[in-house]
């Protein structure tokens, strides 16, 4: 898949979330016609930052299916996008405890992943070892 449309994709994902444009110095790129105020979004992220969660979404995908590609699983593009959402949200999000227990609520990055992990569950490879 091309960058462009994993970035799109994403977003698509990620409830009024935005791209904020840095250059290779770590400087913003001002452009009139990507202005926002605070109000028009509810987070910034770069394009770099996407694909490498796009990275990290795939190493755990294929660690979780223990396959070494996804040539030959069709809908993993649509897990992967999922994966990379879900990640990015979990990053952003601030709980006030984030510890697992009776009272733990999943948030939406975390069914984002769920679903994910859901979608490639028919294609993950298992090793049953006999001692």
């Amino acid at each position: 898949m091309e960058q462009e449309t994993i970035i799109k994709e994403v977003l698509f994902k990620l409830d009024n979330w935005v791209v904020e444009n840095i250059d290779k110095d770590g400087d913003l790129i001002e452009s009139s016609s990507l202005e926002y105020d605070d109000m028009d979004f509810n987070k910034k992220v770069t394009n770099d930052e996407i694909l490498h969660f796009y990275d990290v979404a795939t190493n755990y995908a294929l660690s979780y299916t223990q396959l070494t590609d996804f040539n030959d699983v069709p809908i993993s593009d649509t897990a992967l996008i999922l994966w990379t959402a879900g990640l990015l949200w979990r990053k952003y999000d601030v709980r006030p405890n984030d510890q697992i227990d009776e009272t733990y609520s999943i948030g939406y990055g975390d069914s984002l992943i769920i679903q994910a992990k859901e979608m490639l569950k028919p294609f993950k490879k298992y090793n049953f070892n006999i001692f």
